[in-house]
C-alpha cells in the first residue's frame, strides 16, 4: 500500500522555520526593539528578516564572543579592519598606473 492509499500526506519538502515576524517576538527581542535608532529611517525589521538565515547559520565574519572581554574583540576587529586595508591598498599598488588613475 502507498501513502496516498493510506490517506498519509507526503510533505514535498522538510519542515521549515517560520520566518522572522516582527508582531512575534520573544519578550527580550521586544525589549531590544524598543531601543532600536530608526532617526535614519533604517527598517530593522528588514533588515533583520533578510539577515537571519545567515545569522542563525553562524555565517558572519566575526564573533565578539570569541575574545574574553570587549576590549580585546574590539582590539581584534580593528586589526582586521587594518589587515583588509592593507590587502586593499597592495592590490591597488599591483593595478598598472594607467588602471589606477580610473579607481
Amino acid at each position: 500500500m502507498n501513502a496516498v492509499e493510506n490517506g498519509v500526506a507526503i510533505e514535498s519538502s522538510p519542515a521549515k522555520r517560520p520566518a522572522y515576524d516582527p508582531n512575534n517576538l520573544h519578550p527580550l527581542d521586544a525589549e531590544a526593539r524598543k531601543y532600536d535608532d530608526n532617526s535614519e529611517g533604517i527598517d530593522w525589521d528588514e533588515i533583520i528578516a533578510t539577515t537571519q538565515d545567515d545569522f542563525l547559520a553562524g555565517r558572519y565574519a566575526f564573533n565578539s564572543e570569541d575574545y574574553p572581554t570587549h576590549e580585546e574583540a574590539m582590539k581584534a576587529l580593528h586589526q582586521w579592519f587594518d589587515d583588509i586595508l592593507q590587502e586593499v591598498l597592495r592590490e591597488r599598488e599591483a593595478v598598472c598606473p594607467r588602471d589606477a588613475a580610473n579607481w
